[in-house]
């Protein structure tokens, strides 16, 4: 018969190394990550100031003028419509702000592809438009 107490104390021995190596590690990384250190505003220099709330504004203006800057233009039958569903050529619309298309989900790869180099715009988006607009868009297209 063997003696089994001796290794049963060697396997819990080692198993308390290994949690204690554990933690050692853990706590060495986390004393290596550099803390952060919090500079009260009043300590900065004036042209630090300055800029930085200069360049929260500019970015906030800059946020909502694009969104307003935002042309959503539909594409059926051949015909370009507004927003509004009236119809428009796609030379009328704006080269400086973006342009997104909706078209027929049942067109070809290939039909949108030459709707893109039709348009030739810089700043184009083309999407799938969805049933709603198309059924309304159908009974404009037929009540005219």
């Amino acid at each position: 018969m063997q003696d089994t107490t001796s290794s049963a104390m060697t396997e819990v021995a080692l198993g308390l190394s290994m949690a204690f190596f554990t933690l050692l590690i853990v706590s060495l990384l986390s004393m290596s990550l550099p803390t952060k250190t919090v500079i009260p505003v009043d300590n900065l220099p004036d042209n630090i100031k300055i800029t930085s709330a200069i360049d929260i504004q500019l970015k906030s203006t800059n946020k909502s003028d694009r969104e307003h800057n935002l042309q959503l233009v539909f594409y059926f039958d051949d015909k370009f419509y507004d927003q509004s569903l009236a119809l428009r050529s796609i030379d009328s619309f704006s080269k400086e702000d973006k342009l997104i298309i909706a078209v027929n989900p049942s067109l070809t790869f290939a039909e949108v592809f030459t709707l893109r180099e039709q348009v030739n715009h810089p700043k184009l988006s083309i999407t799938a438009s969805n049933k709603a607009w198309l059924s309304r868009l159908q009974q404009i297209t037929t009540s005219d």
